[in-house]
């Protein structure tokens, strides 16, 4: 980037909008961002719920996929509701991680710390929304409780920890 131009990131939501313009012309490239938010919107699909980022190892980028499920936050939403709408969506039919909810609330922009995750995370376990065990590598991992989904529907865990519809 040469010293004559100018460089906007703009994130909201998962996705993220990075335009470089010449100073000169950096108002028009600022008119241009609704535009482009809107027409992200609607092209994105549900189902496309991947995002790629890439990294730096050792010399070398590194594409790396992130599952994020798939949720609207609202303004007057606690981190416990935020948790509930992600375990709801089919991301949370698979067994996550501490680490793993703290990314997805990170791709939002929700930054909290550890420990308020993870006290959330166990009262929502205790309270019968979520259920809690331990993996193989002994940390816990967290599941949608059938509670969350419509009646009729029954989620089973096969022996690889992916969860399955039951009928």
């Amino acid at each position: 980037m040469s010293s004559n131009n100018v460089k906007i990131k703009v994130k909201f939501g998962v996705n993220e909008v990075e335009i470089e313009s010449p100073l000169n012309s950096i108002h028009d490239a600022v008119d241009a961002i609704p535009s482009i938010i809107k027409n992200l919107g609607s092209n994105i699909k549900a189902s496309e719920r991947t995002m790629r980022t890439s990294e730096q190892v050792n010399g070398t980028e590194v594409k790396v996929q992130v599952d994020v499920p798939d949720m609207k936050i609202e303004k007057d939403d606690s981190l416990s509701d935020m948790i509930v709408k992600m375990f709801k969506d089919p991301w949370g039919k698979q067994s996550r991680r501490l680490a793993d909810v703290r990314q997805a609330l990170d791709t939002y922009g929700l930054s909290y710390p550890k420990q308020s995750v993870a006290v959330t995370l166990m009262r929502l376990a205790q309270n019968g929304k979520l259920r809690r065990f331990k993996g193989n590598d002994g940390e816990f991992v967290y599941t949608a409780a059938s509670a969350l989904f419509p009646e009729g529907k029954v989620i089973a865990s096969d022996s690889t920890n992916n969860m399955k519809e039951v009928q």
